[in-house]
């Protein structure tokens, strides 16, 4: 198995992409925000043994340049639908994204539902979540919260949320595109204080109703995982994208 590591201007930026070819569909990998596309190694190292694949580092994480004024999930998309032209990727896509990866990969397939074979959503970040945690969270903590959410430039690659969620708000209907939706089954390890077991009943509220965002979708809590699904229990992703290669995909 052999990967094409290339760099790419996207942008006036580099841009690090790691690239296989073994036919199609092509299994395109989203990692969470400040993640490089190794947090994949483990699942595209198997996907690749009987598909394409493609991940990459976004601006300001990996190998990438860094990035300096904010951007939105908009913006994203048109950078990878770049990048794949690049690479000469070949459609049908199954796209699959953690965390924040998840976020923007829902809006590539509404972009371009013609090119995408199914969506596979690991612990994906869901719209407005912080505002669905301050229920969770006490008083000295919501403040955090809030301006981590409003203020761009406190995150690695400079995401402008508010404006990205909206963008998602308006483009959350995927149709019949194949949906998975995993979700952690463990709650994250406690730190300054963050109620991590309320979080988590939160965000498995907030996915499980990802289900109506396709009339084909499924729901799965992967027991013993925390937030990486994909580092803990790597076979249920591998499943989950092999059911959309073999059963799933159009």
């Amino acid at each position: 198995m052999g990967f094409e590591e290339v760099f790419y201007t996207c942008g006036g930026r580099k841009l690090f992409t790691k690239y296989s070819r073994k036919g199609t569909p092509s299994v395109l990998f989203l990692a969470g925000m400040g993640d490089s596309c190794e947090t994949w190694n483990v699942v595209q190292n198997r996907i690749a043994q009987i598909t394409s694949t493609f991940s990459y580092d976004r601006a300001g994480v990996g190998r990438s340049d860094t990035v300096s004024s904010p951007r939105t999930c908009h913006d994203l998309v048109q950078e990878l639908a770049e990048l794949l032209r690049h690479v000469s990727a070949e459609p049908p896509f199954i796209v699959v994204g953690h965390s924040f990866g998840g976020l923007f990969a829902r809006l590539f397939a509404s972009y371009y539902p013609g090119q995408v074979a199914g969506l596979v959503l690991v612990d994906a970040a869901v719209e407005y979540k912080e505002l669905a945690y301050e229920k969770a969270l006490p008083k000295k903590l919501q403040a955090t919260n809030r301006v981590y959410l409003e203020n761009p430039m406190l995150n690695r690659e400079k995401i402008d949320k508010l404006q990205s969620y909206k963008q998602i708000a308006e483009h959350s209907q995927l149709g019949n595109i194949p949906l998975s939706i995993l979700t952690r089954g463990l709650p994250d390890h406690e730190q300054d204080g963050w109620p991590q077991q309320e979080i988590m009943k939160i965000e498995q509220g907030l996915q499980a109703k990802m289900q109506e965002l396709s009339t084909e979708s499924s729901f799965k809590i992967a027991q013993h995982s925390r937030h990486y699904i994909h580092h803990d229990e790597p076979e249920i992703v591998i499943e989950e994208i092999e059911m959309m290669i073999k059963g799933r995909a159009k």
